[in-house]
């Protein structure tokens, strides 16, 4: 019997001491040296999202004046190959004509 009744005053004792640590140790205001490093986390945010932004527009700004110098590329050497199928047969460029003599 007092072996049943000191490991009930043993487990009592412990779960006290469990809840008293649980219950003095978590406090619901936050305390000022971390309001001011969340502070300081959102505005490291802000920046980043910003720069983040800025970089992305000038991403696009690169790949519309990448799209207009494969455009004037493709452009050229379309003409190129113009050029290069006329000088092949160049004393005739103009197959059709005939000389009258």
């Amino acid at each position: 019997m007092k072996i049943k009744k000191f490991r009930s005053l043993i487990s009592t004792g412990v779960l006290v001491v469990v809840a008293g640590f649980i219950f003095s140790g978590c406090t619901c205001k936050i305390k000022d040296d971390q309001l001011s490093k969340l502070a300081e986390l959102r505005r490291q945010e802000k920046s980043l999202n910003s720069e983040i932004s800025d970089l992305q527009n000038a991403k696009a700004k690169v790949d519309r004046e990448l799209q207009t110098r494969k455009s004037e590329y493709n452009d050229c050497n379309g003409k190129r190959d113009i050029v290069k199928q006329r000088l092949s047969v160049w004393p005739n460029i103009w197959p059709d004509y005939t000389p009258q003599p």
